[in-house]
């Protein structure tokens, strides 16, 4: 199975401030987008976009059936 995560540069540079062991809850977080699909805890925002916790951040991101994952926030919670 492969799967393809897109980052908005905004995003990328967030991530790249964060300290490193906030990064964990990140990557854990998208690792289970991929592997199990959108949760019941992340939020919907409208136009295929969710919010999902991940530590004591929030990723903003959408995910289209073809597997792709486009990450276009993170903030902190």
């Amino acid at each position: 199975m492969s799967f393809y995560l897109e980052w908005e540069r905004l995003a990328f540079q967030a991530y790249a401030q964060i300290p490193d062991v906030d990064r964990l809850a990140i990557g854990d977080a998208i690792v289970d987008l991929m592997n199990e699909g959108i949760p019941d805890t992340a939020t919907p925002d409208g136009d295929g976009s969710w919010h999902l916790r991940a530590g004591r951040y929030v990723i903003g991101f959408t995910i289209d059936d073809d597997l792709e994952i486009y990450l276009y926030e993170i903030e902190k919670a």
